[in-house]
C-alpha cells in the first residue's frame, strides 16, 4: 500500500486555460532533455505541504499574472516516473504580462494546433493533446465549469 501512495504523488499542478475554443500552452525556459523548447501546460512544482488547487493558483500569478476563479480538476497524468495534476479554468481576464525569466513564449491553440504539435514532438510531456481532447469529449471547453477551489 506505501509503494502505490509513493507512485501516485503528485509533483506538478498545471492548468489549461480556456477562452472559447483556444487553449493557452507556454514553453517554459530550461525546455526538455534535449533542450528544444515544447509546449506545454502553466504551472509547475507542488510545494511540500501545499495543495495541488493551491499551488496551480500560486504558479498562474508567477507565471502570468493571473488570478483565476473556480478550478476544475481535469485529472492526474503520469510523465517521467512522476504523477501531475491538471485542472482547467476559464480565462479570467486578458493576459497582458508574463515572466519572461519562467516562459519563452505563450500562445492559444486550437485543437488541431495542439494535435498538430503532439504529431511534430512539439509538447512538453505528450500528455497536453490528452487533456484538450478530454475537455472538448466533456464539454467544459465549452463554457462549462464546477466550482474546486
Amino acid at each position: 500500500m506505501l509503494s502505490l501512495l509513493k507512485k501516485r504523488r503528485l509533483r506538478t499542478a498545471r492548468c489549461l486555460l480556456v477562452d472559447g475554443d483556444r487553449h493557452l500552452l507556454v514553453v517554459h525556459a530550461g525546455g526538455g532533455r534535449d533542450r528544444r523548447p515544447r509546449w506545454g501546460l502553466p504551472g509547475g512544482h507542488i510545494d511540500f505541504g501545499e495543495r495541488p488547487d493551491t499551488a496551480v493558483r500560486r504558479e498562474l500569478f508567477e507565471e502570468l499574472e493571473l488570478e483565476v476563479g473556480d478550478l476544475e480538476e481535469v485529472g492526474d497524468w503520469s510523465f517521467r516516473g512522476g504523477w501531475h495534476r491538471v485542472y482547467t479554468a476559464p480565462l479570467p481576464a486578458p493576459i497582458a504580462r508574463f515572466d519572461r525569466v519562467e516562459l519563452l513564449d505563450i500562445g492559444w491553440h486550437r485543437l488541431e494546433d495542439v494535435a498538430a504539435f503532439a504529431q511534430r514532438g512539439m509538447l512538453h510531456a505528450g500528455y497536453e493533446i490528452d487533456v484538450v481532447r478530454r475537455l472538448r469529449d466533456s464539454g467544459a471547453a465549452a463554457g462549462g465549469r464546477r466550482a474546486t477551489g
